[in-house]
Order: structure tokens, then sequence, then C-alpha cells
């Protein structure tokens, strides 16, 4: 029995040496030090530029709704644009949804006094038919000093847009 407990114990460390491989790593380096520019470094994060964007939906009630998006960039960018989809289930038992209209917002770095890295837009939508469930698509652009683009899709869940008033708690009223 020890003895074929020590000839176990010795091929699995056999195994383990043979298993076992040198991973070598190159250090990345600090911003500005060893790559003069952002295009010579081959270690680039998914965007340099674009940091996040959002879109909310919400059912405000009596057939209204509430749309909002943002952008953040991690730093300045001479201009950007939200793309805003508003969405319509086709019909309860479908996946599927159709576009019902698309709202453009560009930002200028001038109208930002040359500081463009947030913006972002709420408006209401009436009129739209009740007792479907409505979402939000949203593309969120940014074009880099370098003059190329950064973009992000962001998407909400549905909302069901009501004909009756959402109750409303009386911290929300205030």
């Amino acid at each position: 029995m020890r003895k074929k407990l020590g000839r176990i114990v010795s091929l699995l460390l056999v195994m383990a040496v043979l298993m076992s491989n040198n991973i070598w790593a190159k250090e990345v380096q600090a911003e500005g030090s060893e790559y003069e520019n952002e295009a010579e470094n081959p270690i680039q994060p998914r965007s340099l530029y674009l940091a996040s964007g959002i879109s909310e939906i919400t059912n405000e009630g009596e057939g209204v709704l509430r749309i909002y998006a943002d952008f953040t960039s991690y730093r300045s960018v001479p201009w950007a644009s939200l793309t805003i989809s508003l969405q319509r289930r086709k019909d309860a038992s479908s996946g599927s949804w159709s576009t019902v209209k698309t709202y453009t917002y560009e930002f200028d770095e001038d109208d930002y006094n040359g500081d463009l890295t947030y913006a972002g837009t709420e408006f209401y939508v009436r009129g739209m038919t009740t007792n479907y469930y409505y979402r939000v698509k949203c593309v969120h652009k940014v074009k880099t000093p370098s003059g190329s683009y950064e973009s992000k899709t962001s998407q909400t869940s549905g909302v069901l847009l009501t004909s009756y008033p959402e109750f409303r708690s009386l911290d929300e009223v205030k």
C-alpha cells in the first residue's frame, strides 16, 4: 500500500512539472512614456474617449412617455450625438420591435466652452397608442480630436404605456 501511494505521488509530481508553463508578460507603460501618440500604442482600451452612454424610458401615465439619454467621455471631444429610436413591440406574443420615431441630438464643443465631456437630453412623448410596450434604443457617438468616431449602443427594457395615471408616492410628487 505504501509503495502504491509513493508511485501515485511521484506520478502526480512528474505530471505537475510537465504541465507547468512559464508565462512572460511585458509591463504596460504609463501614459506618455513609451509611445508618442495613441495610434502607435498596440495595447488600447475599448474606448479612449467615450466612457458611458445611458438611456431610460418611463411610463408617466395618461399616455405619456419620458425619455432620457446621455453620454460621458473620458476627455473633451469636439462633437457628439445621441440617436434615440423609440420602438414599440408589434404584439404581446411577439418578441420583435418596430421603430416608431427617431430623434437625433447633436452637441458641439463650442456650446460647452470647448469642454464637451458630458451632454444629455430629456423629453416627453405624447399621443402614442396606449396598452403597448415601448422601449428606447440609443446610439451614443463622439468624434475624437483626431477625427475618428467612437460609439456605444444602449437599450432599455420595454415599459407598458398606460392611459390611466401612474401611482406616485408623496415624495415623487414634491
